[in-house]
């Protein structure tokens, strides 16, 4: 059965090539027009009834038969690579294709790699990594070698590594090469080189969503030595998973969370849904699937794929001093027309007048209100580090937020009275919880000065310093884009609750 997959899987790359000499041209165009492009799936979508209509015609054909065939199939290869590294982990959408026999998941494609010729496939591999100029191909084509290559391959690893410029891929060979030859090392110990594919650290994960596709991802050890993951999946808070729900190892990793089972089925396992994201990495960069179990683990429905890429550390904390003061911008002294909705087919409830930006929700006569009104954010969209003063007026009961870059929620919020939370007011949503409360009751004017300044934050709320310098350790609940590198917009969380606005200026730092 395995073979006759891998001939049909290989036909269809052989009939996909022959058709379109770069299959991924399309998926690569997309890509530099818009760096959010979800992996190679639509490509995928695309070509899967011809590919599937050229094996039923029963073209059978190995397309890796020899070094000339390898090479040029690691030639289409890298193109996309270089757009986006995602897109050579799905060659040929190999994948998908051995899915159809029941195995959910692209782990298959490793197999696929190993059935090809494999003294064929690892020299032309070793040729690839040693030729490219991309630092990303390299760690790819080397990370293929930790699968299939040969013990006597290791000293040629270990000389790419060695004649690299980055510091990631000379490690990332040193790793390749101990678990090709364990003696390839010298019997060092290369824990340092193995962080290129460690699964612990920050992701910044693109969710395979219309919308809300910002994620976010923390894996840890806790006290105990075990593994622990913070995961913010597209709104709300962080939760935790841990226990038999993650599963680490290196160069990979399993999540499982979500409900564990419907209210009106309690007993009935097979009825339970629960979302299962399944990582493999390749340096810095996850290709992930996002599959439906069920109670008794069994997948259900179609699988999804998403991507990751590593955050670097962050640094220590800044001198807020040592800070460059650019020119400051008052965000509300021109007209309404300097804002745009979120999405355009959300009510606008925002008005700017006499300095004050405000919304105000339609309620019925009971006060419910009668729809969501939409986000609000500027059109100008070249913010990075900066200093933002305003004054904020919320009403009672208010929810509301100021998203610094589009991509941090400082949260607008009636809290007063209560104990300090990570959700109150002017907390860095869901991620720090103010070291002191200092709301005013609904209905007064407050002051709010936020500092973001090389990864650390800092709020003064009425003249309290509430958060003082911290890191910031990834994006909230609702964030534009899963980036955190990028300069963005501010945007202000309409679908809440009513909530005013006043003297906002925002300062730029360097």
């Amino acid at each position: 059965m395995k073979n006759m997959l891998f001939a049909l899987v290989t036909a269809g790359c052989a009939a996909a090539f022959a058709a379109d000499p770069n299959p991924f041209s399309d998926y690569t165009s997309g890509m530099a027009q818009n760096k959010a492009y979800p992996m190679a799936a639509e490509w995928h979508d695309s070509d899967r009834a011809a590919i599937e209509a050229a094996t039923a015609d029963g073209k059978l054909a190995e397309f890796v038969k020899d070094a000339a065939s390898a090479r040029a199939l690691l030639a289409k290869v890298m193109p996309a690579y270089a757009t986006d590294p995602m897109a050579a982990a799905q060659i040929a959408a190999v994948s998908q294709y051995v899915m159809r026999e029941g195995e959910p998941s692209w782990w298959a494609f490793w197999a696929w790699c190993s059935d090809s010729p494999r003294c064929i496939w690892t020299a032309a591999l070793l040729e690839a990594a040693a030729s490219t100029p991309d630092s990303y191909c390299a760690e790819f084509f080397l990370d293929q070698l930790r699968w299939c290559g040969y013990p006597g391959q290791a000293k040629q690893v270990l000389a790419i590594g060695k004649a690299a410029k980055c510091r990631a891929v000379r490690d990332f060979a040193r790793m390749v090469a101990s678990e090709l030859d364990p003696e390839a090392c010298c019997g060092k110990c290369c824990q340092p080189a193995c962080m290129g594919s460690c699964p612990y650290g920050s992701w910044a994960l693109t969710l395979p969503f219309d919308s809300m596709k910002a994620g976010h991802l923390i894996l840890s050890r806790g006290a105990d030595g075990k593994p622990k993951a913070q995961l913010l999946w597209r709104w709300g808070s962080p939760f935790d998973i841990t226990g038999d729900d993650l599963k680490v190892e290196r160069g990979g990793f399993t999540l499982t969370f979500g409900n564990h089972k419907p209210k009106d089925l309690p007993q009935d396992k097979s009825a339970w849904r629960r979302d299962r994201v399944t990582a493999k990495i390749t340096g810095d960069w996850a290709v992930c699937t996002l599959q439906k179990v069920d109670g008794n683990g069994k997948p259900v429905g179609e699988v999804q794929l998403f991507s990751g890429r590593r955050n670097p550390p962050i640094g220590p904390k800044p001198d807020l001093k040592a800070a460059v003061r650019g020119k400051a911008v008052n965000l509300l002294a021109g007209s309404i027309a300097d804002f745009e909705l979120m999405e355009a087919s959300k009510v606008n409830g925002w008005t700017l007048k006499d300095g004050v930006l405000s919304n105000r929700i339609q309620r019925d006569a009971k006060g419910k209100s009668l729809h969501r009104n939409g986000n609000l954010r500027t059109k100008r969209a070249d913010f990075f580090d900066f200093n933002l003063k305003y004054e904020v007026r919320v009403l009672p009961e208010c929810n509301s937020g100021v998203y610094l870059r589009g991509i941090y929620e400082i949260q607008v919020l009636d809290s007063y009275g209560k104990p300090v939370d990570k959700h109150n007011m002017a907390a860095y949503y869901g991620r720090v919880t103010p070291r002191v409360a200092a709301e005013k009751k609904a209905g007064e004017w407050q002051t709010v000065d936020v500092t973001l300044y090389k990864r650390h934050l800092t709020v003064v709320l009425n003249g309290v310093n509430i958060i003082d310098n911290v890191p910031v350790e990834g994006i909230t609940g609702g964030a534009m884009t899963a980036d955190e590198f990028v300069p963005g917009p501010l945007y202000f969380q309409g679908d809440h609750s009513d909530a005013d606005f006043r003297n906002m200026v925002l300062t730029p730092l360097k």
